[in-house]
């Protein structure tokens, strides 16, 4: 790893321009890393995994001695160039790119979360944190899904990419030919979440935000499923919807 730092002060680098790119779309294939921004993440993920390339603004000279080492290369912004690059409200004064991570079949888990349409990178982040959290979810998503590498999904994720296995642009069919048992959650109709019985390995089915689940994906399902509630709620944000079922699985210690 090298330690040299340079300095970059013009907006015309080319490849500083290079970089903004990188930070506003990530999910782009020419993209090879994902932006980390902020101290704490940053720390974690460099004791796991190699930084790239660093980035950070006058001022982070002192915090930044421990991470130049984990380096491939790093640079000085000019502040207004790293003002220009950062994509959060308040300047963490550090940006941190790491190597995409990818995953295959193998890698999944036996339960897998299957987002279906997503279309809210919010969305998508939480759960994909909420996945990790419980530690025994994977995830897949469907086709015409926000991309896992969003700029909004990585940072609601909270670096969640780096250890929860995703699979991208998986038909909901695909799971069925390997053995998944596929739940299909439905505002109303089939069982009630805290009377389903899960066993592995099994696929928990949450559809788009406005639209739910696709008749195809729900005729595919071995189970439907509901969360109960109050007669006058028609549905759930689909985060929280995703969330109360995966905690559901994880409390039942499905085997």
């Amino acid at each position: 790893m090298s330690s040299s730092v340079s300095r970059i002060e013009s907006r015309q680098n080319p490849q500083y321009k290079l970089w903004k790119k990188y930070v506003a779309h990530p999910e782009e294939q020419d993209c090879p890393w994902i932006p980390i921004e902020g101290w704490k993440q940053t720390q974690d993920l460099s004791t796991q995994r190699p930084i790239e390339l660093l980035l950070f603004s006058e001022g982070a000279e002192r915090g930044i001695q421990d991470l130049l080492p984990r380096s491939t290369e790093s640079f000085q912004l000019a502040p207004a160039l790293f003002e220009s690059l950062s994509t959060l409200d308040s300047s963490r004064q550090i940006l941190a790119f790491f190597e995409k991570p990818s995953w295959n079949w193998k890698d999944l888990t036996s339960q897998v979360l299957y987002l279906s349409e997503l279309q809210d990178p919010g969305n998508l982040g939480t759960l994909l944190r909420t996945a990790r959290a419980t530690g025994i979810f994977s995830v897949a998503t469907s086709p015409h899904t926000v991309s896992c590498f969003n700029a909004k999904v990585v940072r609601a994720s909270a670096a969640s990419l780096f250890s929860v296995p995703f699979l991208e642009g998986i038909e909901a069919g695909e799971l069925k030919s390997r053995g998944y048992h596929l739940w299909a959650t439905t505002p109303q109709g089939g069982k009630p979440l805290f009377e389903a019985q899960f066993r592995s390995p099994l696929a928990i089915a949450i559809g788009n935000e406005g639209r739910g689940l696709s008749p195809e994906v729900l005729s595919l399902a071995d189970h439907h499923l509901h969360i109960p509630m109050q007669p006058k709620m028609e549905s759930l944000n689909a985060a929280v919807a995703g969330s109360l079922v995966l905690y559901e699985v994880f409390r039942q210690g499905t085997i």
